[in-house]
């Protein structure tokens, strides 16, 4: 078996198509840690955040204490993590569609590339600032991880990966 022809495919997969798939992966590892440094970012603000919550929430159930509005700070990040993390594994599912030459997989992976590289933009010019490393390694993740993203959507979209990505004929 050729490892260059994925199971049911008939064609080869174009070198281009082999190297946005990858550099999807790495650009999927690099949101990982973008995740994870935002969360401990934000997770140092969370007695902030928790008054923030008790202060709004103290007006509707005034029997709430702020130990029970941190309580449920905590568990929030830990939703937001654990949720984060299953869409980086639908996400890699996508990834390894694409690399199959399924073309709704790359319409997918195109959308995301542009809102990573808006984001980046943003990121950029510094709207939504935060202070501290944590922030700080955050924002270059995210940088990092736009630039993977539209290299890889640029590779997608080369002449030899149009053809891979159009119905076979019959």
């Amino acid at each position: 078996m050729n490892p260059m022809v994925p199971p049911g495919i008939s064609r080869p997969t174009p070198e281009d198509v082999r190297t946005a798939a990858q550099l999807w992966y790495a650009a999927l590892g690099v949101g990982v840690v973008q995740a994870i440094s935002a969360l401990i970012a934000q997770f140092g603000q969370r007695h902030e955040l928790a008054q923030k919550m008790f202060d709004q929430v103290k007006e509707q159930q005034p029997t709430v204490t702020l130990a029970q509005v941190q309580v449920w700070t905590v568990i929030v990040f830990i939703l937001v993590a654990v949720f984060w993390l299953v869409l980086t594994g639908a996400a890699v599912a996508v990834v390894y569609q694409l690399g199959r030459g399924k073309n709704w997989a790359r319409a997918i992976l195109t959308g995301f590339g542009v809102f990573l590289v808006l984001g980046a933009a943003g990121t950029l010019f510094g709207f939504g600032t935060e202070k501290g490393i944590a922030a700080l390694v955050a924002g270059g993740a995210g940088i990092v991880q736009a630039v993977l993203a539209g290299g890889a959507v640029f590779l997608c979209y080369r002449s030899e990966s149009e053809a891979f990505f159009r119905p076979k004929p019959q």
